[in-house]
């Protein structure tokens, strides 16, 4: 497993446990997690546990949404940051700007990206203990 493949690993798992800094000894991974909760424009709720690595990695997320855990890696955005779910999941897409954010899914075969919450508002920004 390459080293950066441990580090995401590792990030997920901290992401899951909800612990603010968490190291991987071999590697050398630190990083930070942030837990945000999102109020969107029709009620629905959803938690983001942002994975912000001290050394230099990508930044990662884990989403949860109606009970599920989507592990997610940051990709470049034209304005804002933009969080795709990782291989093997569904394509959940989670674009922020601000306090504010859209969840989308984006469809493989015909490249068809779907809105499935808008002007979500951040309601919370408290790290874990």
């Amino acid at each position: 497993m390459t080293p950066l493949k441990v580090a995401a690993l590792t990030a997920g798992i901290c992401a899951i446990l909800s612990t603010v800094a968490c190291e991987q000894e071999a590697g050398k991974f630190r990083a930070e997690v942030k837990t945000v909760d999102y109020r969107c424009e029709n009620g629905e709720r959803l938690q983001l546990k942002y994975v912000i690595p001290t050394s230099g990695e990508p930044n990662l997320a884990t989403l949860s949404y109606r009970n599920q855990l989507i592990p997610m890696h940051q990709e470049p955005a034209a304005s804002g940051v933009l969080y795709v779910a990782d291989k093997g999941q569904p394509g959940y897409r989670w674009h922020t700007k601000g306090d504010e954010g859209i969840l989308l899914m984006h469809t493989l075969g015909n490249g068809e990206v779907k809105t499935i919450l808008q002007d979500c508002r951040s309601v919370t920004q408290a790290p874990q203990d």
